[in-house]
């Protein structure tokens, strides 16, 4: 009886060892074939990164002329703005100067008439009355 379960168990072990035999060249089998997908997806794959990182430093590299850009316009729009207070001040000066120079005319007029009256009154009175 025990030689009978040698022999089972034996066979049984037999079994197994070629079922995991068989199962082990199955799996260098998929192993391999796996390997070979994956150098084939890489190799496919290995292009288009390389374009998306070309692509990433062109975007890169428009970012930065468009914040060039941008920092012209900031330039622009500041040079433009001290332009406005520069204009406003020469406003400003030419009113003030219009205004004085309008207050020194009036004021030279009314000295003329001022002046024409009080000829008028007292030399065309004392030149009639020596006159006369």
């Amino acid at each position: 009886m025990i030689d009978v379960l040698i022999a089972v168990t034996s066979l049984l072990v037999l079994v197994i060892s070629v079922a995991i035999v068989l199962s082990l060249i199955e799996f260098r089998r998929e192993v391999r074939i796996l390997n070979q997908s994956l150098q084939r997806l890489e190799n496919t794959l290995f292009p288009t990164i390389q374009e998306v990182s070309e692509t990433i430093m062109g975007v890169k590299g428009i970012v930065e002329k468009v914040n060039g850009i941008a920092d012209d316009v900031r330039q622009v729009s500041g040079a433009g703005q001290d332009l406005a207070k520069e204009i406003d001040k020469i406003t400003h000066t030419i009113s003030s100067t219009t205004l004085k120079a309008r207050a020194s005319v009036e004021g030279f007029k009314a000295g003329i008439w001022a002046a024409l009256k009080f000829l008028k009154a007292n030399f065309l009175k004392k030149g009639g009355s020596d006159n006369g």
